[in-house]
Parts: C-alpha cells; structure tokens; sequence
C-alpha cells in the first residue's frame, strides 16, 4: 500500500483544498446515463457477473486519475500508488446485505471470477480485505430503475472515499442504459475530474471485445 504525501504549500490545488474545507459538507454527487449495451453482452458472452464487471472497469479508471486516489490519512494529504473495490453483495437465499473488500488485480475475468468465489465463503457482514482507505465504495440497487443514489455516513470532511452506484440497466431505444451516481469529496475531486471518469468508463465498456447486441 504504497503513498506518497502531498505538499499542501505547494500544491496546485491548495486554495480549492481550503475553500471546500471550510464547508460542514463538502460532499456532492452527479448521476449520469450510461451506455451499458456492450458489457450486457460481453457479460452474457462469458458467463460473468454483470456487477462485478462494472465494478472492475470503474476501478480501472478511477486508478488512471490521479484525484480519485487522494485521501487524508494521519491529517495529512497523501496520493496512493492503488485503489481497491469495496461493495455490498447479498447472495440469492439472502435478505441482508454484507461488505467486501477485494483487491482490484489480474484481467476483468480473472477479477469477476476470484471475486464472486469469495462473497461466497464470506459469513460476516464485513469480509476481504478489511478497513483500508485507499478503496472505491460500490453498491446496487439491481430491482431499481433509478436515478439517483444517496449515501450515508458522509458527515466526516476528510472522507476522500468515492462511492460509485447504480440500479438495473433498462432498454430505451435498442440500448440498454444505466444510471450511475457518482458521490465525491470536493476537496479533491471536481466535476471535471467526473467527467473524465464518466468519458473512459464509456471508452472500455465500447472496447470490450464481443459482438454488439
């Protein structure tokens, strides 16, 4: 778990830093609609979790932008070389909900495949990994057509923590789209820093290799 601290005095995002420290709640969320056509098929293709999936894209681009791995350990700034998933999961014969945390390694298949093997020998509500902050949160609402999620717990300004979720992806206009919200910590993470998120999670679910539906 390799990190590196910043230096406040000098960093380019000092002012933008104190501004948004100043507020009982930095905190703020997008939801946006995304194409998930390809990866319903990839999903499909190769027998996969669609959950999982999504989850190991979105991990592969949060890891590529620099703001969504700042956090403040100890009361300081620091950038973490990694970030892991962190998610809720229910199996079918469930009513309850647990945590995971699993780390985000090896191919997307090798990930699905290692993961949903996990959750399944998991008996406690928390499980993998343990507590660590350099993590993504992700959850689903997979019975719901939403458009929006809200989080709880977002009363601590130093919770660098994204959370990612979403519900069921629905058919309009041939495609299948999903509403994802996105929440984050404006000390660090603006809409821009979003927006690129948003624009290379497209770009890897359109690489996938299959054939579009």
């Amino acid at each position: 778990m390799n990190k590196q601290t910043i230096d406040i005095s000098t960093w380019e995002r000092r002012e933008w830093f104190e501004h948004f420290s100043r507020m009982k709640s930095p905190h703020y969320a997008v939801a946006v609609n995304a194409d998930v056509t390809r990866l319903v098929e990839y999903k499909r293709q190769h027998h996969l979790s669609f959950y999982f999936a999504l989850i190991y894209l979105s991990t592969k681009v949060l890891n590529n932008i620099e703001n969504f791995r700042l956090r403040i350990c100890d009361g300081e700034v620091v950038l973490y070389d990694m970030i892991h998933t962190n998610f809720t999961h229910k199996l079918p014969e469930e009513q309850l909900f647990r945590y995971h945390t699993a780390p985000f390694t090896g191919t997307l298949e090798e990930y699905v495949i290692a993961t949903s093997k996990a959750i399944k020998e998991q008996t406690t509500l928390f499980g993998g990994m343990g507590a660590i902050p350099n993590v993504a949160y992700f959850s689903c609402a997979p019975t719901l057509d939403t458009t929006c999620i809200t989080n709880p717990g977002l009363d601590d300004v130093d919770d660098a923590i994204p959370r990612i979720n979403w519900g069921k992806y629905m058919e309009r206009d041939g495609r299948q789209i999903l509403n994802i919200t996105f929440t984050a910590n404006h000390r660090f993470i603006d809409g821009y820093h979003i927006g690129l998120f948003f624009e290379a999670l497209q770009k890897e679910i359109d690489a996938l290799d299959c054939e579009p539906k």
